[in-house]
């Protein structure tokens, strides 16, 4: 065709020329017909039998739905859907989808009629290479990252809290989003996060009520009765007690004189003086007079108390930790609003116990270190006992220190509304904390007197041996600063708790390989628990030093130790000077 022609041939096709001149252009082309435009009239001819546009059409479809063939037979991946979206006023919708590897990414929709019914959360297949989204994927997503939920934004975004203590905004399933609108999900409950923390999927089911509690102490009730294992109790056990029950039975009386529901105490003596035991047999009785009072079994009961660890609380990233206590009090409010239906459908405000031990930790001094400032700070501000959301709840708040001298002054006024001091043992203790411990254990025959008496001889001896007025020589001699005088300090001056039951688990050993070699003599002896009491004071005193004698003994306020002296001890033990292997 000579390529001059090809214009003629534009200008035929060109709707823009008006159709009179392209009328006359044809009729001329047509009547003056020559060799060199036989070419272009036939090119009309050709176009004039081409296919139809309904032709061209199943053309289309068809090279359309073998693409859509290769595509769902070749490689596919699973996303997760999140809407439908016109971008620029496209015609063709896209979808925007979260990649399984959090990556978020628009995706050409083939056909949109049957894809209207998706919902955000629901789980989509793409092409390959991601850019189709061929159709809706069978089963639902339900793995990812485990997150807390904290609060609902909007009806597409809500915000939870990572597990490295991170606050995250993220889409939300629309079925999430109908569970938290219905009350089903609550903020606390543990979210499945998609790849990449992009989108919350489904809340996890709870095991109880209580899963979503993180600081809640879910272990079993401690097996401590002060009648069987507190020789000389505290009072502090009982004020505590009976501050419980009257808030469970007689609140309104209380509430006449003006009485708070909320409790706070601290403990504070030498280590191995039994604070520890005594929080374990407070614990113990307010889960008994919740049931006297509930007529529910201690172990149907919910968990009630919260062990505050500062592994829990202290994080390496800055301001973690200060959130971590806010969350810690945020949970002790929650639980302390929660009412408990009993099986007979009463309901009741059960107390709250929140367990500080070893408060030296968490609140020392301020001025030493700014990141124990900031935490202090935020634990003060949170424990304030007049703050209205703590000031009217039955919580109560139990904190031990065997270092109050280096606690914060502003804690101490907080916690220690009433302190709680624990010391070393006197002769009454030492008796009753001696005869808890021995009683029930075996004592070896002497002349028909019973189990129970020859237990009791032994008792009545250790005591005259360490408490008589020329028995106990003394084991060390101190020297007080400004002061030539020297200070004995014998063996009854190291006497705790610990120490006895140390004592008491020497002495039971070695009554035991006795009873192996010889099973008609088995029992303790007098000779069995000296040895053992020696041993554990001796054990103590070579431990100290002019630092650290008063963390061992009691010192007057104020003092320091200026000399420290081991006094030489005898060879032989004042037992051993007697011939009865039974003593």
């Amino acid at each position: 065709m000579n390529p001059h022609l090809n214009p003629l041939l534009v200008m035929l096709a060109d709707q823009s020329v008006p159709l009179p001149h392209r009328v006359l252009m044809l009729r001329e082309l047509l009547q003056n017909t020559t060799p060199e435009t036989e070419p272009l009239i036939g090119a009309l001819f050709e176009t004039l039998t081409a296919k139809s546009s309904d032709a061209v059409y199943k053309d289309k479809v068809r090279k359309l739905d073998a693409q859509l063939k290769e595509i769902r037979e070749g490689p596919m991946r699973r996303a997760t859907f999140i809407e439908l979206a016109k971008i620029n006023g496209d015609a063709v919708s896209q979808a925007l989808v979260a990649l399984d590897d959090g990556t978020l990414a628009y995706a050409v929709v083939v056909d949109e009629e049957p894809l209207k019914k998706l919902r955000r959360g629901d789980p989509v297949i793409l092409d390959g290479k991601a850019r189709v989204l061929v159709d809706r994927a069978p089963g639902a997503v339900g793995v990812g990252d485990e997150a807390r939920l904290e609060r609902k934004i909007d009806d597409q975004r809500i915000e939870v809290t990572s597990r490295g203590e991170e606050r995250l905004v993220v889409w939300a399933a629309a079925g999430l989003i109908d569970d938290v609108d219905a009350g089903k999900v609550t903020p606390g409950s543990a979210i499945v996060l998609g790849s990449r923390q992009t989108i919350g999927l489904a809340a996890l089911p709870n095991q109880d009520r209580l899963a979503n509690f993180r600081f809640l102490d879910k272990g079993p009730v401690p097996d401590v009765l002060v009648e069987r294992d507190i020789g000389c109790p505290p009072k502090v056990i009982r004020e505590v007690a009976e501050h419980i029950r009257q808030e469970m039975t007689q609140p309104e009386l209380r509430r006449r004189f003006r009485l708070r529901p909320c409790l706070m105490k601290l403990l504070c003596g030498v280590s191995g003086s039994g604070k520890t035991l005594a929080v374990q047999a407070i614990h113990r009785l307010m889960y008994e007079t919740m049931s006297d009072v509930t007529g529910v079994p201690i172990g149907q009961l919910p968990s009630r108390v919260f062990h505050l660890r500062q592994s829990q609380v202290l994080s390496k990233w800055l301001g973690e930790s200060d959130k971590n206590v806010d969350c810690l009090f945020n949970e002790i409010e929650q639980l302390a609003d929660q009412d408990y239906t009993a099986p007979d459908g009463r309901r009741f405000h059960l107390p709250v116990l929140v367990i500080i031990e070893e408060a030296d930790g968490m609140s020392r001094a301020r001025g030493q270190d700014a990141i124990y400032d900031r935490i202090l700070t935020t634990f003060l501000q949170r424990l304030d006992p007049a703050r209205a959301r703590l000031r009217d709840r039955l919580v109560v708040f139990l904190a031990t220190t065997n270092e109050p001298h280096i606690v914060d002054p502003a804690f101490l006024r907080r916690i220690g509304g009433s302190i709680e001091k624990f010391g070393r043992l006197n002769r009454q203790s030492f008796r009753a904390v001696l005869h808890k411990l021995m009683c029930g254990l075996p004592a070896a025959a002497n002349n028909g007197s019973t189990q129970q008496e020859i237990l009791q001889k032994h008792i009545t001896d250790l005591t005259a041996w360490l408490f008589g007025p020329n028995a106990d020589p003394g084991v060390v001699e101190l020297t007080y600063a400004g002061s030539t005088t020297p200070v004995i300090k014998h063996r009854r001056d190291f006497l705790t708790g610990a120490l006895i039951d140390r004592a008491v688990q020497e002495a039971a050993t070695e009554a035991w390989r006795s009873a192996q070699e010889d099973p008609t003599s088995a029992g303790l002896t007098l000779a069995h628990l000296m040895r053992a009491l020696n041993n554990q004071v001796l054990s103590v005193v070579g431990q100290l030093c002019e630092q650290n004698v008063g963390s061992y003994t009691d010192l007057p306020d104020g003092v320091r130790v200026a000399s420290l002296r081991r006094i030489p001890q005898p060879t032989h033990l004042p037992i051993e000077f007697i011939r009865n292997p039974n003593l």
